[in-house]
């Protein structure tokens, strides 16, 4: 077998809440361990009960740089396995602030544990043999924020299923009865997703908002369904799992798919919503842009009424097939998993491991 054709065997992990909180870390994996087959990659999902015979894997993939990951990728790092890190990571404060929030940190953990979110996330990119952010964004602010080398750093974008390009509406209007309304699809909890102030500016719209996921069970998730709760153009929808009909169907039946959040990186649910025809209102932070360009409607997320105008624009706009179609062209997990596999392959070493 050719070098380029070697086999290439992977371990492919994250958090350990992975499967209870759901969300598009673990689409994005479950996708690219079934996509990554057609290129010759064999992907596992790291389970952690099991006991492993590491000796036969090329290198670990953990998605994710944060505390929730952290002791399994410095673990096999420590082991000697090759370590590829996707760091999910984006921050809204400027570069030099980052930085000096990582390195402060670092410097306090010598006297005390004292950790950050930065300070984990540096600390991974560090560890890692190859940097596998989402966007040209992401990537500039690990580099430039943690002082990550460019060439190990290679963009791999996020993708989408090929079965919301044949949603219909049909499923979502049976079961609820309305079509043409403005989404939201996901968490309803986190304050990231600036859920909250979502709903104080869209009090009054003109078409139904359906607000559609996870309601957690906090003080931020408590105030959201009150506010949703005291607006009766507003219709709360138990989360489906991601594979379920009825999701793909809601962004058939929608005008416009609504991701207000702090960032996206850039948001799984617009790449679903914009292959199943609708139009796209998202936060303009996360590399967002690189994804939709002008095809979208961008947002200043701490200003309600930023996020009016921008949804207002949004409806006003005629649908067109244009985002559509390049988001099949080019986001489809298939084509994503190509990218990664061909990373894989220009970077495979034989195990260390005898």
């Amino acid at each position: 077998m050719a070098a380029q054709e070697q086999s290439v065997k992977v371990l492919l992990g994250s958090f350990s809440a992975i499967t209870v909180l759901r969300g598009g870390v673990e689409v994005q994996v479950r996708s690219l361990a079934r996509e990554l087959r057609a290129y010759g990659v064999e992907a596992e999902l790291f389970d952690p009960w099991r006991r492993y015979d590491l000796s036969g894997y090329s290198l670990v993939h953990i998605f994710g740089a944060h505390v929730g990951t952290y002791h399994l990728a410095r673990s096999m790092h420590d082991l000697g396995m090759r370590l590829f890190v996707s760091p999910v990571y984006f921050s809204r404060r400027r570069r030099g602030r980052v930085a000096r929030s990582a390195a402060i940190a670092s410097l306090l953990r010598r006297f005390g544990g004292f950790w950050t979110e930065q300070a984990f996330c540096r600390d991974l990119c560090h560890l890692a043999d190859r940097v596998l952010p989402n966007t040209q964004a992401e990537a500039d602010l690990v580099c430039s924020a943690f002082g990550i080398r460019k060439d190990k750093v290679s963009v791999v974008p996020n993708g989408v299923d090929e079965r919301f390009l044949h949603a219909t509406p049909d499923l979502f209007v049976q079961r609820h009865g309305i079509r043409d309304f403005v989404l939201y699809a996901g968490h309803v909890g986190w304050e990231r997703k600036n859920v909250l102030r979502m709903l104080r500016a869209l009090r009054g719209l003109p078409r139904p908002l359906v607000v559609m996921g996870t309601l957690l069970d906090n003080a931020y998730g408590r105030a959201c369904r009150d506010a949703a709760s005291d607006d009766d153009n507003v219709l709360l929808v138990p989360p489906v799992p991601p594979d379920d009909p009825l999701l793909a169907s809601a962004y058939a039946a929608c005008d416009t798919l609504i991701l207000p959040s702090y960032y996206e990186t850039p948001g799984l649910a617009a790449l679903e919503a914009a292959l199943a025809g609708a139009k796209v209102c998202i936060t303009r932070y996360g590399g967002t842009a690189e994804y939709f360009g002008p095809l979208a409607d961008y947002l200043e997320p701490d200003s309600e009424q930023s996020i009016r105008a921008a949804v207002d624009a949004a409806i006003a706009r005629p649908r067109t097939e244009v985002l559509r179609e390049i988001v099949r062209g080019k986001y489809l997990w298939g084509n994503v998993a190509g990218v990664l596999a061909g990373t894989y392959r220009s970077s495979h070493q034989p195990a260390i491991f005898t």
